[in-house]
């Protein structure tokens, strides 16, 4: 192997182990609230559905900053969009952490979804630019299923944390490391291997020899594509349908819930929402998997998670409350492994349909829809739980619970017509 084709591997895997690492606070701040909560809520005075509104606010920024994102990685470019957007995540982090009004939460957790929203659409456009083609399905599911592991720094260690130091260390901790992140970004990422002097896994042909940047007239017509195609927005559908039951619940509910139906500690609900990160480190890659290896297409796949989504989400509204724990510690496996796990056959779609220029552009449009439906699918299951009244304790029923899965069941559904629609997207080379 010619040593430039070495350096350009090496280069490529350390651009990614970083991003990887980086990823990690994506679902941390997503889904650490949901250990939080109860704290919270107790500290700061809230009701359920007031901390279901200051929950998804960071979905709300996430969601909004989508669409610009996917625009600043195909001009601007990764290296400098993201350790400019990250450090704003790590003040906010900062900012929750030390905050005594609700005003102070609501602007530090709106900065930490601010700040990670480029995350994940820089580091898709990093991989369509250091990998071949026939490996972004893979390499995609593998970047998403590391995420797995910000949902267990997320859930069990943030829990068992909590309970020694209190809510507000873990998040200052957070911020702090993240800072130093940003510097790691700025040195090691390059936008291109031509910006290094090494040969693009493309081809010269497919890389147009130095990947020129995108004008911005240039990225108002592809935005007008990609809208204007029917297949783009039963994709869609799928892919908010999927983040959107996998947030609203496993990111704020599900540590309430296994504390009130069950009977749970705060440390023994983390340890069972752990598994959403297993699940997500295991759906990932299996997604990727399936669908380049296996069914070679993306409809098949999709069309199974969606399935097994809904099916979840009814065995926990029928018979949630007789659930042993080892069933419990398996239904958050699979609620991560066929929600948040199958999202990277959501992007390879995108890539297949418009092609490798429009991967940031496509995967931002693709990716601002979810954390709307969050928006208003946590504050709607708050409005569920209180509305049937508390406990005694203070918690909230399991009937209550059920009537909010079967919320969840219904959006499943949706996904799973927009699946059973969508056309099989051609599978494009470059």
């Amino acid at each position: 192997m010619p040593l430039s084709q070495n350096r350009l591997d090496r280069q490529g895997l350390w651009i990614f182990l970083l991003l990887c690492v980086v990823y990690l606070f994506v679902p941390f701040h997503r889904v650490s609230p949901a250990v939080m909560a109860v704290d919270i809520m107790h500290d700061m005075g809230l009701g359920a559905p007031a901390m279901g509104l200051l929950a998804s606010v960071f979905f709300f920024t996430y969601g909004a900053m989508q669409l610009p994102s996917g625009l600043l990685a195909d001009s601007l470019g990764p290296r400098k969009t993201l350790p400019l957007f990250f450090s704003l995540a790590g003040f906010g982090a900062l900012l929750f952490g030390m905050a005594d009004t609700v005003l102070g939460l609501v602007i530090g957790r709106a900065l930490m979804g601010f700040g990670v929203s480029v995350i994940f659409i820089c580091g898709i456009k990093l991989i369509s630019r250091w990998f071949p083609p026939m490996a972004f399905a893979r390499m995609s599911g593998i970047y998403l299923g590391v995420g797995g592991l910000g949902l267990i720094l997320g859930s069990g260690p943030t829990a068992a944390l909590c309970a020694l130091t209190g809510w507000r260390m873990g998040l200052m901790l957070s911020g702090g490391v993240g800072l130093i992140l940003c510097v790691a970004l700025w040195i090691w990422v390059r936008d291109t291997p031509e910006e290094l002097g090494l040969g693009s896994p493309l081809g010269p042909s497919a890389a147009g020899g130095t990947a020129p940047r995108a004008g911005v007239g240039e990225l108002w017509r592809m935005v007008r594509r990609i809208c204007s195609h029917r297949g783009f927005w039963l994709i869609a559908l799928w892919f908010f349908c999927q983040f959107s039951i996998h947030m609203s619940f496993g990111g704020l509910w599900g540590g309430p819930y296994l504390m009130d139906v069950h009977g749970l500690s705060r440390t023994g609900a983390g340890n069972v929402l752990n598994m959403m990160g297993l699940g997500m480190l295991a759906g990932g890659p299996l997604t990727g998997w399936l669908s380049d290896s296996v069914f070679r297409g993306r409809r098949p796949v999709m069309l199974l998670n969606s399935l097994c989504l809904g099916l979840l989400f009814l065995v926990l509204a029928l018979w949630g409350r007789e659930l042993p724990l080892w069933a419990l510690y398996a239904w958050f496996f699979g609620l991560a492994a066929f929600g948040m796990g199958s999202l990277s056959v959501g992007f390879a779609s995108v890539r297949d349909l418009f092609g490798d220029q429009a991967t940031g552009t496509g995967g931002g449009l693709l990716n601002t829809f979810p954390s709307f439906g969050v928006v208003l699918f946590q504050p709607l299951t708050g409005w569920i739980l209180e509305n049937q009244g508390r406990t005694p304790a203070g918690g909230f029923s399991p009937e209550a619970y059920s009537l909010a899965c079967a919320l969840y069941v219904g959006v499943a559904l949706v996904g799973l017509a927009g699946a059973a629609l969508a056309r099989e997207p051609m599978r494009r080379e470059a």
